[in-house]
């Protein structure tokens, strides 16, 4: 079973390589990275964040806001951004507590592999995120670029955030 790698963890500053489709088939992988993803109530978890050397991710698209079944992502590549920035509230599974500020351009246009519904095979996807699932979709893509969301921000605001769960911890709050 698959574990949680929190920071700090040099597997959280690495480049992941190519899902190596030859050697492995990602339906387990996946499995296993929903499971991780659900048990510790994030919408999105990353192969660095389960020491895993492969570029997949997974995460939960919202859907009339809610969030729906987990998407597998397998190989992504980002062929286009919105010119349009938008700062929004970040957090990560890897950084428990840590909340942060992130500017993330509010659109992406992508491909990558997935899984078809049953698991069993593969099939190739150009499509456009938005707004929150843009989001979503960059910070994850980042991870596999060994790019942290805290890398994204000024050290003055990852302090600032730092010393708050600090002082949370100190009285007793989480």
């Amino acid at each position: 079973m698959m574990q949680l790698v929190k920071s700090p963890n040099v597997m959280l500053e690495t480049q992941v390589k190519k899902f190596d489709y030859e050697s492995l088939h990602p339906a387990p992988f996946a499995l296993d990275m929903i499971d991780v993803m659900n048990k510790e109530g994030g919408i999105g978890i990353s192969a660095n964040q389960v020491g895993l050397n492969a570029q997949i991710f997974v995460m939960k698209p919202v859907l009339n806001k809610t969030y729906g079944s987990p998407l597998v992502v397998i190989n992504p590549v980002v062929t286009g951004i919105s010119k349009e920035i938008e700062e929004g509230i970040e957090g990560c599974l890897s950084h428990p507590g840590l909340m942060l500020k992130v500017r993330r351009p509010i659109s992406c246009i992508v491909e990558f592999d997935t899984l078809t519904d049953d698991f069993k095979n593969v099939i190739h996807v150009d499509t456009k995120f938005d707004d929150i699932d843009a989001r979503i979709f960059l910070h994850e893509y980042d991870h596999l670029h060994g790019i942290q969301f805290i890398d994204r921000v000024s050290k003055l605001k990852l302090k600032l955030a730092e010393k708050k769960i600090e002082k949370r911890k100190k009285n007793g709050r989480t």
